[in-house]
This record gives structure tokens, sequence and C-alpha cells, in this order.
């Protein structure tokens, strides 16, 4: 109850300081709860579409397999990879000419990892989406609640100047304000901070899992153009 009166007499630029922080805080946990729903989501199946690959011997087994996986993130994103892959193949079908066959295999196979990487990238980043807010946060609370501090360190000098007297009565309500502007600078910046280097961290583990998925797919393409090739 003290610290809460302390908030309301604190004059109007403190007020205004801790509303700001206040506000950055609650947006900041916001995000927070959001990011971590949508890496749940994310990371859900993601053992089993592993697995699946890892399983599977060609690209038949591949979707056969893909059936068996929990819906989610992972194995959207595996069924668009074998949408891609079945497109190019209608858009680009084995040239009559021998000679041009391993081109053909080739390109289509740059091709297919082209678009596999620009599906992985598409769906990482709505992952990536306010990870800059936090950063922003991490970075300029502390300075905003230094801020606060140094206005309420010149409210305590003011005041002494006023009254002619340093006793602690006089510089106590500014010094008070200054430790809370602190406080909750911190209290906005360091979940920012961390939450930020979490889901960095995450997003990157993400990337790599999908990345090796990535080349054990386009393995299984490659043989499967390769057949096609030689039939």
């Amino acid at each position: 109850m003290n610290l809460w009166h302390l908030v309301l007499s604190a004059g109007l630029m403190a007020k205004v300081v801790l509303l700001v922080l206040f506000g950055l805080s609650v947006f900041t946990w916001a995000v927070i709860l959001v990011k971590i729903r949508g890496l749940r989501e994310a990371f859900r199946g993601l053992k089993e579409a592993e697995r699946a690959l890892k399983e599977s011997e060609d690209l038949r087994e591949t979707v056969e397999n893909l059936r068996g996986i929990s819906e989610g993130w992972s194995k959207e994103v595996l069924k668009e990879w074998l949408r891609r892959y079945s497109r190019l193949k209608k858009e680009f079908p084995r040239p009559s000419d021998p000679h041009l066959r391993s081109l053909w295999l080739l390109s289509l196979k740059d091709l297919f990892l082209a678009e596999c990487q620009r599906v992985r990238e598409e769906r990482l980043h709505s992952l990536k989406a306010y990870l800059g807010f936090l950063a922003t946060v991490g970075n300029t609370a502390p300075f905003i609640g230094l801020f606060g501090t140094v206005w309420g360190i010149m409210n305590a000098f003011h005041r002494i100047g006023l009254k002619g007297s340093a006793s602690l009565a006089t510089v106590a309500p500014g010094i008070a304000e200054a430790l809370i502007a602190t406080a909750m600078g911190l209290f906005a910046a360091i979940p920012a901070v961390m939450a930020y280097n979490h889901f960095l961290r995450k997003g990157e583990a993400l990337r790599e899992a999908f990345s090796q998925m990535e080349e054990k797919l386009a393995y299984f393409c490659t043989c499967d153009l390769l057949k096609e090739s030689l039939g």
C-alpha cells in the first residue's frame, strides 16, 4: 500500500515514465505468451516428422509415413514441400532428348531446393514476428527507467533548494521515485531480453531441424527424378 501511495503521489513526469514502462511490460508478456504458443505448435510433431523421414527409403514411403504424423506445423511443411515437388514435375516434364535429361534433373533438383528453402523461410518468418519489439524493449526500457531516475533525483535536489534542508523527509520522495523508475525499467527489460534470446535459439534449432529434413527429402526426390530420367 505504501508503494502504491508513493506511485500515486509521484510527479507527472514520473507517472508518465512508469505508465510507459508498464505498457511495455504488459505488451512484452503478451508477445511472450503468443510466441510460446507458436513455438509449441511449430515443434509439435517435429520428432515424428524426423522419424518418418529417417524410416523412409524412398519418396513413396515418405508419402505413406507422412499420413501417420500428427497434425501440426511440421506436417504442413512436409506436405507443402511435396506439393511443390509435384507442381515442379508437372511444369517441367522430362525432356524427350536423352542428352538433356541430366541437365533437366539437376535443374529440377535446384528448383526444388529453392522452393523448400522458400517454404521454410516463409514459415519461420511468422515466428520472427515481434522479436524486434522484444529487442527494442530490452535495449530501451533501462534507459527509460534511467530517465525517470534522473528526474527523481532532480526533484530531490529541487526540494532541497526550496526548503534549504537536506533531511531525509525532504529527499526521500524524489529518491523513491527514482528507485521505482529504475526497478520498473529493469522489470520490463529483463523478461524481454531473456525471451528474445530464448526465441532466437529456438528459431535456429527449428531451422536446423528443417534443413536436415529438407536435405533428406531432396535426396528422395533426386532418386525419384533419376528413375524417371532413366525410364
